[in-house]
Order: structure tokens, then C-alpha cells, then sequence
């Protein structure tokens, strides 16, 4: 397996768009410029570690994640406990 920085950058799109951030939302949030950030959703840039590490607490992702793509057992894990609690919610506000 190896690192795509056009994979790399739709998943930091993505994980982006599912915590509701803008692109400059969260390049202020990172403290990078808009410009590089975008840059870095379309794969023209990559990430140091520094701000991979960043990204990696802010969404609560693995490293393994942003950089290649695999996820984890534990990440599986939280995906389905998630959907669990989205069900049981749904239940809940239709009682």
C-alpha cells in the first residue's frame, strides 16, 4: 500500500465535511492558509506530520487512516456503535 495524496486529501475532505467544518473553518482551526488547505483536499500539496498529527486528534481518525486509508477493528467498532446510538435516538424521539 502506498500514500496517494489525491485519497489522502478526499478523506481530509470528507472527514471535514461530516464535522460540518468549511475550508476555512478548518484551515483557522489548523492554523493553515485556505489556499493550502484546498490544496491539500485536491492533492496538489501534502500534509507534514505535524499537521497530520492535528488533523488525526481534532477528527478522531488514526494516523493509518488519513495517511493510507485503512481502518481499524476499533474503527469499525466505533462506525457501528455509532449507527447504534443514531437508531436508538431515532427510536427514542418517535416514542
Amino acid at each position: 500500500m502506498r500514500f496517494d495524496p489525491v485519497e489522502c486529501g478526499k478523506r481530509i475532505k470528507s472527514l471535514r465535511e461530516e464535522k460540518g467544518y468549511t475550508q476555512v473553518q478548518l484551515s483557522e482551526t489548523i492554523r493553515i492558509s485556505f489556499d493550502h488547505l484546498r490544496a491539500i483536499e485536491h492533492g496538489r500539496r501534502t500534509c507534514s506530520i505535524e499537521l497530520l498529527v492535528d488533523l488525526h486528534i481534532l477528527f478522531d481518525v488514526s494516523l493509518d487512516y488519513l495517511i493510507l486509508g485503512k481502518t481499524s477493528q476499533l474503527d469499525a467498532v466505533k462506525t457501528e456503535l455509532q449507527r447504534a446510538v443514531e437508531i436508538i435516538e431515532k427510536v427514542k424521539r418517535e416514542l
